[in-house]
């Protein structure tokens, strides 16, 4: 998508900080499940959150499942341009009587520091086993 635009000689590098939080219900005031991973490209960012969203709508009856707008798209593009420009984006996603969030952050990784964000991605929560992602190993 972004072919055109040339890479600049010693550019920085960066990694996308995701997270996931779900919630059962509305009157949660913490998440039933949080996860949280990186992705190397903003493309495989959007795509993950794409896939954890299809997962959970999965589970609902064919008429209850919203459309994905923001996951593909205008939206997409939009995020993906955010990404792109080192800014944040957001999803969120009401699915049955629980709703779901996700937060995707360009990261800059020093050269010294890709153990320290592997570190970091190991001390994730455990999968809580509730969500339809945590049940389909997303």
């Amino acid at each position: 998508m972004f072919e055109h635009i040339p890479e600049p000689v010693n550019s920085a590098s960066y990694a996308y900080w995701c997270e996931r939080s779900t919630y059962a219900s509305e009157d949660r005031d913490e998440p039933d499940c949080f996860a949280r991973y990186s992705a190397a490209t903003p493309e495989l960012a959007i795509q993950r959150v794409r896939d954890e969203a299809r997962a959970l709508l999965a589970e609902l009856p064919q008429g209850q499942r919203p459309e994905l707008g923001w996951a593909v798209g205008v939206g997409r593009v939009r995020a993906l341009g955010a990404l792109c420009g080192s800014r944040t984006c957001g999803f969120s996603l009401r699915h049955g009587d629980g709703w779901s969030e996700w937060v995707v952050r360009p990261r800059l990784v020093l050269p010294a520091e890709p153990e320290v964000l592997a570190a970091e991605l190991s001390a994730k929560d455990a999968p809580c086993g509730v969500c339809a992602c945590c049940r389909h190993g997303r």
